[in-house]
């Protein structure tokens, strides 16, 4: 599951510099804190154990990559692998995560899956889609 950083983050910046994948940022407010896109969090949980007031938590609303309620956990996509929070490889139309089988041709599977591949969505691009319907 994605994290979230809690009011306790005094806003030292370690967790933003040690994200592989650009998903933690400073937040638009004062005092200092930050934030993470859980759409770009790939749960590697490298910024974890670096914050020293332990202000990184799990976000049990969002779901694991490769976790329960991930397709490709399914025996079908047992050969597609994801891009898993990459920014700079996400899907331009829905800015979820792409997948591949071949590791050089990549598709959405939410806006353009390949003929013979069923349509799955992953569940944290579906709930990034929901937030930002109802405004959240």
């Amino acid at each position: 599951m994605a994290v979230v950083v809690t009011g306790e983050c005094f806003g030292c910046g370690v967790c933003e510099a040690s994200c592989p994948h650009r998903a933690i940022s400073q937040a638009p407010s004062f005092p200092v804190t930050y934030v993470v896109d859980a759409l770009g969090c790939n749960d590697c949980g490298a910024c974890v154990p670096l914050c020293p007031v332990e202000a990184i938590v799990d976000d049990e609303a969002w779901a694991v990559c490769h976790g329960r309620g991930c397709p490709l956990t399914s025996r079908r996509y047992a050969d597609v692998t994801c891009t898993e929070g990459d920014p700079d490889a996400a899907c331009p139309s829905c800015a979820g995560p792409r997948w591949t089988r071949d590791g050089t041709t990549w598709w959405c599977p939410s806006c353009d899956h390949p003929q013979g591949v069923a349509s799955a969505r992953c569940p944290k691009a579906r709930r990034a889609a929901a937030l930002a319907r109802s405004g959240a």
